[in-house]
């Protein structure tokens, strides 16, 4: 059955959310309160929590909040999806001590937001470094090597993950991102885990450049959650341009 959710914590609302008179006032910030607003919207009925809030804003995110959103999710017929910390962690670094800080953050959330007993915690197995890498223009041979190497790194944060959060690998959705997806199915398959589908994220090339109803067919067996947006990806003058994150419908493209 499909059902629609949103996220009450996209990072530009919730910042006007805090401003008064000009200044930014974290008292202002209530996350059960957001959660409460976005389930009164018209066919809204799974809330994704956005964890990086428990290290960005302090207290945000505290045991007891978590109880006030588990009691939201009855009263309000809502359930939760939570997208695990992408901001500054890295678990495809070459570096062990980002990636045990990378896993251990992971968990920590993990940990902290299962009473919320979420559909799926999404997860972006590879960070910001690797974006970068796979931006690279060597040969086709080195950024097979490159790309490889810090896939392997990501396999074993994704096993980390599991064995020390004891999550059922399926409740780990992991999201096509600035990362070519092969890599990534390989560990969906290795570890039995589901796939987050980011149409933006395919739409603007930042994954792979099929279309998105083949990228669908393809993985649909492990899909358990859908992020809906547009996107779309051109080149000027030599440079390749992706937009993501926009409105449904606000810009065409020949893969949609």
């Amino acid at each position: 059955m499909l059902r629609f959710g949103m996220v009450p914590l996209e990072l530009r609302p919730a910042v006007d959310r805090l401003l008064s008179n000009g200044h930014l006032d974290l008292s202002l910030f209530d996350l059960p309160k957001f959660v409460s607003e976005a389930s009164t919207i018209d066919h809204i009925q799974v809330i994704e929590i956005t964890s990086d809030i428990h290290y960005i804003i302090p207290n945000s995110l505290t045991a007891q909040v978590v109880d006030k959103l588990a009691g939201l999710r009855d009263d309000l017929g809502v359930t939760y999806t939570v997208h695990l910390p992408l901001w500054s962690v890295e678990p495809a670094s070459f570096n062990g001590h980002i990636r045990t800080a990378s896993v251990d953050t992971i968990v920590e959330a993990i940990d902290l937001l299962s009473p919320l007993d979420p559909e799926a915690f999404v997860l972006h197995a590879t960070g910001p470094l690797a974006a970068e890498f796979s931006r690279l223009t060597y040969t086709p041979e080195i950024m097979s090597l490159i790309l490889g190497m810090m896939a392997s790194y990501a396999s074993q944060s994704v096993e980390e993950i599991i064995t020390k959060s004891e999550i059922s690998p399926r409740l780990l959705a992991l999201e096509n991102i600035e990362y070519p997806f092969e890599y990534m199915r390989e560990i969906v398959d290795t570890y039995d885990t589901s796939i987050c589908f980011d149409t933006g994220h395919l739409l603007t090339h930042y994954s792979g450049d099929e279309p998105v109803r083949e990228f669908y067919r393809r993985h649909r067996d492990r899909i358990a959650e859908i992020h809906l947006h547009d996107g779309a990806f051109e080149v000027r003058d030599g440079v390749a341009i992706h937009s993501d994150h926009i409105p449904l419908g606000s810009r065409g493209d020949a893969h949609s």
